[in-house]
Formats: structure tokens, sequence, C-alpha cells
């Protein structure tokens, strides 16, 4: 008779209960030296070469074939050279100070002798987005195999195989020995807290990976061992996909818990996979020179503080946790707290815990050195701000004309990672807020941020105009004071998202200021790229601009009008507004112009100088 009940095998057929289960089935895949490997592709390099990827004079990944001599990410790629003489580096794609789009330069980087092809971060800002769609079109492949699947990062998922693992065992005909199960489960003859019958003496599938079995253990001795069995050959198949599709090798770890996983994927690299069964936890744990800090969340100074709260001894620190504290995570946590009063100097300790604190991390503590650490897998969220950054060196900013320049940079590199998020989620992704912050000289952060207001899809102009007037207002106000020039990081953030969905209306791109009458979908067809709903009849919709007492033909007119309106208000935010102006309301024209003098002296002064005739095409054509 099975220690598993039906109940724990059906909670693996929802997407809320599996990872709970005791049957629970987690994988950890991440992609063996990420940015080497894409640019070892895209070079047309092979495995064996040593190939590392650059940002300047660092190594910010190093291929397997280079480190057989010792490199690591410790090394700058002169130090790479000496141990390597035919070493093979790849510096990344950058954007160039004052272009709005990055690019290869796969001829240059620091370690050329020619000045011209030396790649400096005064002139230059790396760009991570190559690596970025690589990293989608890998979730791309695990979205087509798995219904819950967690980015832990631009090179790593977690997987929830409970569904997979559930229909390969009732549903799957190439899976065969189980032929009683299935009766029994389709006629129905169980309750949920009836234990399942035991394992059949002989099945047709075997393990595709590393089984860490070091005792030799039986196979299969329950049904956790089935499920892993069936959960190895599902990853084994979905890595051979990604290496036949995009060339990649991965690394995977199957086990009943995301840290476990993570953990056994780390294991054997590269190109490799192992199994953690139930049955072994605790001897992988203890054989395997595992600390608390090796767990994923455990790496830092909390880690490195419950290890010295705890006394933890270097030889079996987990072993020595079940050991010492091996009833319930109470006695934990009452040591945790006995152990923090004795130690009044905060100096002395890495990491204390606060109060409220105790028991949850003494559970945390308490389930880890088991392997029974148990999170839900969260399927990542659409992001709620973006920010491109640079820290800057030198005098690579010391004027207003260096920011603008920066903020084209800006404005390119956002705009592509838009772009990527409404490829991924099949949607129109709006920013409608802009901040620009800055850090000068003496470490004082200065910030503008500001609505962002677009029409439809948003555009590297929209941010770079919007991003100009909020940087001349720092510049304005902050510019002339001793040390904020030359500026020691700049940066860009945009945030409070509008999410909507394809296939819309005029109404949804172009605002309230057009006017639509409404008909029925019968009415409608869609017309070009942007998925926009015109009507059969051009009479049945009317775009109209009211200041101007204007109709348009068509979406693209009232778009170029619309770009006109918004340039002449850029103007007038810089150089004041003419009583004549149609970009102010009936309230404003009445506040500015009227003869009751409603402003101060002082500012209608203001206001009267500076309504004389701007270029504004000046500001576009720079």
């Amino acid at each position: 008779m099975s220690s598993y009940k039906w109940r724990d095998l059906l909670d693996l057929n929802s997407k809320d209960k599996a990872y709970l289960s005791p049957l629970s089935c987690i994988a950890h895949i991440d992609i063996n030296a990420f940015f080497a490997q894409v640019e070892q592709i895209r070079c047309h390099y092979s495995v064996d070469e040593p190939v590392v990827c650059v940002q300047w004079n660092s190594i910010i990944a190093v291929s397997y074939a280079a480190r057989k001599y010792g490199i690591t990410r410790m090394d700058s790629v002169f130090d790479a050279f000496k141990k390597c003489d035919h070493l093979i580096p790849v510096h990344t794609a950058v954007f160039r100070k004052g272009e709005d789009f990055w690019q290869y330069r796969d001829d240059c980087g620091s370690w050329h002798t020619e000045e011209d092809k030396k790649l400096t971060p005064e002139k230059f800002k790396v760009s991570l987005d190559p690596y970025r769609r690589e990293s989608r079109k890998v979730i791309n492949i695990f979205n087509e195999w798995c219904d819950m699947v967690e980015k832990g990062s631009v090179d790593e998922v977690f997987l929830d195989l409970g569904r997979n693992v559930f229909e390969c065992l009732f549903f799957d005909d190439k899976v065969e020995g189980f032929g009683a199960m299935r009766d029994l489960f389709k006629n129905g003859g169980y309750d949920l807290d009836d234990f399942l019958p035991q394992v059949p003496g002989k099945v047709s599938i075997y393990f595709e990976g590393n089984d860490y079995n070091p005792s030799s253990e039986h196979a299969y001795q329950d049904w956790d061992d089935i499920l892993f069995c069936l959960g190895s050959i599902i990853c084994n198949k979905i890595r051979s996909q990604i290496s036949k599709v995009l060339g990649y090798t991965t690394s995977c770890g199957i086990a009943r818990t995301k840290t476990m996983a993570k953990l056994a994927s780390n294991f054997k690299k590269p190109d490799a996979q192992t199994i953690i069964r139930n049955n072994n936890i605790c001897a992988f744990l203890d054989n395997e020179s595992l600390e608390l800090t090796s767990f994923w969340s455990m790496g830092g100074i909390i880690g490195k503080g419950l290890t010295q709260l705890l006394e933890l001894p270097n030889e079996k620190p987990l072993k020595y946790i079940r050991d010492s504290w091996p009833v319930s995570s109470d006695e934990l946590r009452a040591y945790l707290k006995e152990k923090t009063q004795q130690i009044t100097d905060d100096k002395d300790l890495f990491y204390r815990p606060a109060d409220d604190q105790l028991q949850q991390m003494s559970e945390k503590v308490f389930q880890l050195a088991r392997g029974e650490f148990r999170t839900p897998l969260s399927p990542k969220p659409m992001v709620r701000s973006m920010m491109s950054n640079k820290n800057l060196r030198g005098n690579s900013c010391q004027h207003y004309q260096d920011c603008l320049a920066w903020l084209e940079v800006f404005s390119g590199e956002l705009i592509g990672r838009i772009k990527e998020l409404e490829e991924e989620y099949e949607k129109i992704v709006i920013p409608k807020t802009l901040t620009i912050s800055v850090r000068t000289t003496k470490f004082q952060r200065h910030s503008r941020g500001g609505s962002l207001v677009v029409s439809g899809h948003v555009r590297a102009k929209d941010l770079m105009e919007r991003g100009t007037r909020l940087i001349k207002q720092l510049d304005c106000k902050h510019g002339n004071s001793e040390g904020f020039y030359p500026l020691t990081n700049i940066n860009m953030m945009i945030s409070n998202f509008e999410i909507v969905e394809t296939g819309k209306t005029i109404v949804d791109m172009f605002g309230q200021r057009t006017q639509v009458i409404r008909r029925s979908g019968d009415d409608f067809i869609k017309a070009g790229d942007q998925g926009l709903l015109v009507p059969i009849e051009e009479t049945k919709v009317r775009l109209r601009c009211d200041p101007c007492n204007m109709n348009f033909e068509g979406p693209s007119e009232f778009k170029e009008h619309e770009d006109f309106h918004f340039a002449m208000k850029l103007s007038e935010s810089l150089n004041g507004a003419t009583e004549n102006s149609t970009n102010l309301s009936y309230g404003e024209r009445r506040l500015l112009f009227s003869n009751s003098k409603r402003v101060s002296g002082k500012s209608s002064q203001k206001i009267g100088k500076s309504a004389k005739k701007s270029d504004i095409y000046k500001y576009f054509n720079k």
C-alpha cells in the first residue's frame, strides 16, 4: 500500500494546490553561461572555443570551454588573455551616446590597441536587449510545455510539472504499465482519503538524467518515484527542443520544492539533469557539502547571520539543524530568541531577526534543512515600472546637451523593452508617468516626474520630448549650482502602465477628442498592423479637432495634426504662450490675458517677455 492518498495525487491537477502536495514535482532549468552562449551562437563559434562575454574590461559570462583555462568572472579581459592566449572576447551590444538604437561592434573592444576600436563607458551604454530577446524565445518553449512557469531571471525558470505528470500517468498511451491504476481512476472506485494502491512491480519507464541515489535503493518504491521519473522524461524533451530549435544547452534539477530543484540543477553542469527523489533528500543535503547559505534566498547576510546564531558546524550543518531541533520549529524559534537576547551589541551580529520575524524565519530554516520548504510558483506579472540607467564617468555628462544625448539612448532602450512586453503579452502597453533622476558629484539626488500623454503606441519621440522638459527643469533649477555638473548618474523611469487589449476602437487609440458614431461590430473591419477598427463606410467615423474646427479623413492625418499641437505646446511651455494660442482653454486664456490682472506683475512681465515667436523646428532638428 502506498503512503500517499488519492487526494495527494489529484491535487497535482490543480495549479493552486500542486506545490503543496506530498507528490509535488518541481523543475528548475537554467541556460548554461547564457550570455556567452548567445554570443557563441550569434558569431558561429563552436562549443570548444573559449568565448567570454565582455562589458568594458570586465567579463560577465564565461563559456565552459573558457572555464577549462581557469577563467572566471572575477578576471578582467586582460587577465583572461594571460590564462588563454587564444581567448575569444565578444563585447555586449551597445548604445552610442546620442543614438536611440543599439548595435554590435564586433571589431571593437578595450583589448584592441587602436584607439578608434576601444569601447568606453564615457561614449557608450551597454544593451542587454539581445539577451532578453533570446530569453523570451526560451520562455515561449517552456510555455508550450507547461502551464505554470515562473521566470527566476533572464536565464532560469521554475516549472510546476503537476499537470504534466498527471496527464502522463493517466492519459498518455505511450506510457505503459499503469492500466489498473487508470481503470480505477476512470471508474471512480476510490475515496479522496483512500491510500493509493501499490506501485506496479514492473513498469516500462526509466529515469532520464542523473537519479541521485547513493544507496542504490529500488527505483520505484512509491508513486512519488514514478512521478519524478515521468518528470525527468518531460524535462529531457523540453531541453532537447531548446537545444534543437535555439542551440542552447541547459541544466535541470527535479525535486519536490523550488529550493531543492534549484540545488539539483546546480549539482552537475553543463548540459545535465539531476533528480532528487524524496527518499534521497537528506542524503543529498548532507553528502554534498551544502550549507544554509547554499539555499536560494539564504546566500546573503541573513544566511550568514543565522549560521552564526545557530553556531552551525562546518561539517553537515543541515543535519545538525535536523538533529538539534527534531520536533518542531517552535524549539528553533525559542533558541533564536534566547540567542539574540544574549547578544546585545549589534556589531557582534551579521543579522538580528526582529521578534515578529522569528516565527517565520525559524519555520523556514526548520523546513529548508529537511527539503520541505514550499513556495508557490508565480508566473511573472506585468512589470510595474522600467528604468534605463547610466552610471557616468569623468566628463561624459557635464552640461545640458550631454543630458539630452543620454536621454536619446534611454528613450530607445525603453521603447525596445515596451515592444518586448507587447509581444509577450499581446497587449498594448502605455506608460502614463515618466521620471528623470540625476546624481551629482556631491552624491545629491534630484528628480522630476510628470504625466506622459500619448495616443496609441508610445514612441521614443514621446519619451524624449517629455524627458527633455523634465531635464530642462532640473537644469534651470540646479544647473548653475556648484558641484551639479558633471553628473555621476542619470536615469529615465517609466511607470503607471495602462494595459490595453489589441483590436481597439478609434476612441481607444486617439482619446476623447475624437467624435465617434457608434455602430455594431458588423459595420467595422480591421485595418493595418495596429489592429484598428475602422468603418466600412468612411462617413460613419469623424476625426475632428474642435480647437481648430477641422475634420480629418483618416487616423494618420489626425495623428500628424496632434503632433503639431504637441509641438506647439512644447514650444509654449518653454517660451510662453500668446493670447491667440489654440492650445489654451478658455479658463487659461482668461487667467493669463484678461484685463483683471489676476496674475502678479512679475508673472505678467515674464509672460509678456516670452510671448515672442520661437523656432520649434530647431528643437526637432537638433
